[in-house]
């Protein structure tokens, strides 16, 4: 019996993750007239996520060369979807930060999950709900040791 629910979790979280991603598409095309890649979204969602994100912490997060990533965000900063500027400290650093028409869709993205929040705070116990940020926080772990080795 607990084979069965492993697989109805995986199949729920694969179902998740597609949502999440064709949500995340639509809502780029429909809200910014943006025609783009998922490969574009994820960038977008990795430099809007990252604090002080540059095209070095970009590669070593994705693990792929710097001129690999550094070809992508000039792509995007050539669309208007990134925003390059200078540091003042180090001028051979550049941050990259989303436009703002980029930021507006990206916050519009997520009310879907804020809805899906609220509906689970009033659905379930506080103890439960920690128990499922458990479960998350698992996940994430496994998604970032992953990536170390």
């Amino acid at each position: 019996m607990k084979e069965k629910k492993q697989i109805n979790l995986l199949d729920s979280l694969n179902q998740y993750y597609f949502d999440m991603t064709v949500c995340s598409i639509r809502q780029l095309h429909r809200d910014a007239g943006l025609n783009i890649s998922y490969n574009s979204v994820m960038y977008l969602d990795i430099i809007s996520y990252q604090e002080n994100c540059t095209i070095s912490s970009l590669a070593e997060t994705l693990q792929i060369s710097r001129s690999a990533v550094t070809m992508k965000v000039n792509e995007l900063v050539g669309k208007g979807l990134v925003v390059k500027t200078q540091s003042s400290q180090d001028r051979r650093v550049f941050y990259l930060r989303v436009s703002d028409e980029v930021e507006r869709t990206l916050d519009a993205y997520d009310r879907p999950i804020e809805k899906a929040v609220r509906r689970i705070e009033t659905a379930y116990t506080p103890e439960q709900i920690r128990t499922f940020c458990d479960m998350i926080r698992i996940f994430s772990e496994e998604c970032k040791s992953e990536g170390d080795e």
